[in-house]
């Protein structure tokens, strides 16, 4: 994958140095348009686009009008005094370096391909992030709180031309049980006295901390650069790192403390405030092949137990399961983009989809070996609640799906009500070289020109 369309996976807004043809010949990076007091950089414009060039046609236009509206929410923010919390742009910041991981092949390959540590990463990004939230935040309250009627999601329904409804591929629910197996605690005991005893060669003067962490560090991200992490702020490492950090002085050696990263300990380089540079050196107790057959037993039992009907799979995700978010749905995974528990079959990833084709309704899969985004292993059980055949919008059958595109277009009307008040009490500029966009809302006094 491009190293554009990586970042902006992770990013949504991307800031690159790419040129975009223009009728005027190309533009290099600037401003090129300005709502109330915050400026669209060309750049942004140029992230938004899979080519990364285009004429001002279609694809152009509608980016452009999309960061109008973003600044715009912005803009309000900024004059309503609206904030973030602190710890909300961080739990965001990690949420999508968990993705981006996933989608690279984990935290070490995401800090080499990106040329710095995760840390470092966050720092750059920490203020688009915020500024998303901020963005998000304004746009729930000028949609407001939508709620709407079963008459009036079927008048919604009964507008949409029959040639124009949608085709609804095969979905699919599913339950799940999942269970990670942890290290047992001979293996957490010698991790930890491993470590005890680097730190004591350390403190004695007989091995250098630095030979340590590159020979023996298990954090892919620091362990090459003598396990020293660059300057970072409170708030972007775990809390237990942090309270550790925070109590040591320049050159101090901590004792070994855990963190759900496994054991460590460090020594501080630097201290500046609430800002720290340390060098850590990390073992993280493993999992063996007799932790795996342990919890690829105990679901094979408990798949027999549903099968025989004794026991559903929602008390067993209740009881089991080690994934947080199907265990609080009663054990039914939910699609995280979309919120629903109706998966597309051709939007799951390949080693659900081949378990689930093979099932029938109320079947139970036999446990499988996964490995997770993080690079654990664990093992699953798969139960399929329910298959849609592939077949055109339906009222009754796709009432919720209807719903939610219902409840869209209102929030959109309102949307577009706001944006009409809003343009005519604000300073809006657009670069003339864009002056061919006909766009959505009038921006300029001008929508459609």
């Amino acid at each position: 994958m491009a190293r554009s369309a990586l970042l902006s996976l992770l990013l949504l807004v991307l800031v690159t140095g790419r040129t975009l043809a223009q009728p005027g010949g190309e533009m290099i990076d600037g401003i090129i348009a300005v709502v109330g007091t915050e400026p669209v950089l060309y750049s942004e414009l140029a992230g938004r686009l899979e080519s990364g060039a285009a004429t001002a046609g279609p694809e152009v236009c509608a980016g452009l009008e999309d960061l109008l509206f973003e600044r715009a929410l912005l803009d309000q923010a900024r004059l309503d005094s609206v904030v973030v919390d602190e710890a909300q742009v961080q739990s965001e910041l990690d949420r999508r370096i968990r993705y981006f991981e996933a989608q690279i092949g984990g935290r070490e390959a995401l800090e080499e391909f990106y040329g710095k540590t995760v840390a470092e990463i966050k720092d750059d990004f920490h203020d688009q992030v915020a500024d998303q939230l901020l963005v998000q935040t304004m746009q729930r309250q000028v949609a407001g709180d939508v709620r709407l009627t079963p008459r009036e999601v079927e008048r919604f329904f009964k507008e949409i031309p029959e040639d124009s409804l949608p085709f609804i591929n095969a979905e699919v629910e599913y339950e799940m049980v999942l269970r990670i197996p942890e290290p047992s605690e001979e293996e957490d005991r010698r991790t930890r006295q491993r470590l005890e005893g680097f730190r004591e060669s350390v403190l004695s003067g007989d091995k250098d901390f630095c030979t340590l962490a590159i020979l023996y560090s298990q954090d892919p991200g620091s362990a090459s650069d003598c396990g020293e992490l660059g300057m970072v702020p409170t708030g972007v490492m775990v809390p237990e790192f942090d309270a550790v950090a925070l109590s040591l002085k320049d050159g101090e050696v901590s004792q070994v403390f855990r963190t759900e990263f496994g054991y460590h300990f460090m020594q501080m380089v630097e201290r500046r405030g609430e800002q720290f540079n340390a060098r850590h050196i990390l073992l993280q107790p493993q999992v063996t092949s007799q932790d795996l057959e342990r919890e690829r037993r105990l679901l094979d039992s408990l798949a027999t137990l549903v099968r025989d009907g004794r026991v559903g799979m929602s008390e067993l995700a209740a009881e089991y399961s080690d994934d947080e978010a199907s265990k609080s749905n009663n054990g039914l995974v939910v699609d995280p983009v979309s919120n629903s528990q109706r998966w597309p079959m051709n939007e799951l990833d390949r080693e659900t989809a081949l378990v689930i084709d093979a099932l029938s309704p109320g079947e139970v899969a036999q446990p499988q070996l996964v490995v997770l985004p993080d690079g654990k292993k664990a093992y699953r059980i798969i139960r399929l609640r329910s298959r849609s055949e592939p077949h055109v919008a339906d009222l009754e059958r796709d009432y919720r799906m209807i719903l939610q595109a219902a409840e869209a277009s209102r929030r959109a009307d309102e949307v577009d009500g706001w944006v009409r008040e809003k343009v005519g009490t604000t300073y809006v500029r657009i670069d003339p070289r864009f002056a061919s966009c006909s766009f959505r809302n009038a921006w300029t006094g001008d929508a459609g020109q």
